[in-house]
């Protein structure tokens, strides 16, 4: 969380609503989840928690590889300096344009949802006259003993484990099949972690061995924890060490390479949303704090219809304590919708007071409404200590083509 005297003066230098970056933060939960894995295991940060390239440095810095969806999440991990031929370039949808210009930039290795996603790949590879590797991305045929499970229900993602195994692998000329990918949810507990890592191993195993391949690569997704928009901190991890390492030196491929996917655990704790009081109202009986910033800057997926509604925690930049009052905190937009939280205790605020809204590193502008009325997006921070590394604005409105 920034220091409130350096976010007043953060926010006279750049404006208001802005977003600052601990890059410190970034690092030390890098090696925190790093510690809590097997030695050989990988740790991949999925761009799409938040694409700022001096973020993705970061991460890139503490032996962190790329995961990335899309030409402009290729894009943001080159500007980092991750190189393409460690990336992971997965997702649903991928056309061959997609992958051919993933391709031509030097991305070797694909996670492939569906047979018609593996034969197109090996068409670019093709093509383009390179080798490429492939993990297949499966929906386990049995779920784990975990809280949260994404098996089980009809879903976009990967191929039915029952299904593929009944089939047979297409004829591949330009791409060699070199693991599995296992996705099983976000926001996972703790104690669930290890289970959905056997799981992901356990059917990996089943499917190379009913496909005919050798199972060089596990990717076991990710799920680690960390409060959004909120006061607090992830689980301590430390703990998860030893039963990693038993389910590795037990598991039949337990040799092979363990992949894991983070973006929330590696990012969330890093950003903080600084805002400012434009108004306080009264209404028939409630008050509302109105903002200049709202789900247009923090909408938690509100696109997706994962509105942020009595969750946030707003913290006054004032340096001290005070009274409390419960507020409905609101943002600029011309809309109902528009509502960051309701019924909330803040502290008592004025026009023009700044405040903050923690833990927004991961999910945060680039999963908003950006372009909604068109209010200018806010400047990106980034911070070592109390010295700014880089300073950044997304591109907004209309150009031509």
């Amino acid at each position: 969380m920034v220091e409130p005297d350096f976010a007043q003066s953060l926010l006279r230098r750049y404006g208001s609503p802005l977003y600052v970056y601990d890059l410190d933060e970034v690092s030390r939960r890098a090696r925190a989840l790093h510690a809590a894995l097997p030695p050989s295991a990988t740790v991949f940060y999925s761009l799409k928690a938040n694409p700022l390239p001096a973020l993705v440095r970061a991460v890139h810095e503490e032996g962190c590889r790329a995961e990335i969806s899309s030409d402009g999440e290729l894009a943001a991990a080159l500007a980092a300096g991750a190189d393409p031929g460690r990336m992971l370039y997965g997702g649903p949808g991928k056309t061959s344009g997609q992958m051919a210009a993933a391709v031509e930039a030097g991305v070797r290795i694909f996670s492939c949802e569906s047979w018609l996603d593996l034969r197109r790949l090996d068409d670019v590879a093709r093509r383009a006259g390179v080798r490429v590797q492939a993990l297949l991305r499966i929906n386990p045929a049995v779920p784990p003993r975990a809280r949260l499970a994404m098996t089980g229900v009809p879903s976009q993602f990967g191929m039915e484990e029952e299904a593929l195994t009944a089939g047979s692998t297409p004829e591949l000329r330009a791409t060699e099949l070199v693991g599995v990918h296992v996705y099983y949810g976000t926001q996972m507990a703790a104690d669930a972690l290890v289970e959905t890592t056997r799981s992901a191993l356990d059917a990996a195993e089943r499917v190379s061995a009913r496909l005919g391949f050798a199972c060089r690569i596990v990717d076991a997704g990710g799920g680690f924890p960390w409060p959004y928009a909120t006061v607090g901190a992830g689980p301590d991890l430390a703990d998860l060490k030893e039963p990693y390492a038993a389910l590795v030196a037990g598991h039949a491929l337990g040799q092979a390479g363990l992949w894991f996917e983070s973006g929330r655990y590696l990012c969330a704790a890093s950003g903080t949303l600084l805002a400012t009081v434009v108004d306080v109202k009264e209404s028939k009986g409630k008050t509302f704090v109105v903002l200049d910033t709202g789900i247009n800057h923090l909408g938690g997926m509100s696109g997706l219809g994962r509105i942020a509604r009595s969750t946030i925690s707003l913290l006054g930049m004032g340096g001290g304590a005070g009274t409390t009052q419960t507020v409905d905190v609101v943002g600029p937009l011309c809309s109902p919708l528009d509502s960051l939280g309701r019924g909330i205790a803040v502290p008592t605020l004025r026009p023009g007071d700044a405040v903050a809204i923690p833990n927004v590193g991961a999910y945060g502008l680039t999963a908003s409404l950006i372009g909604f009325l068109g209010h200018r997006p806010p400047t990106e921070v980034a911070f070592r200590g109390n010295e700014v590394t880089a300073a950044h604005r997304l591109r907004f409105g209309h150009e031509p083509v």
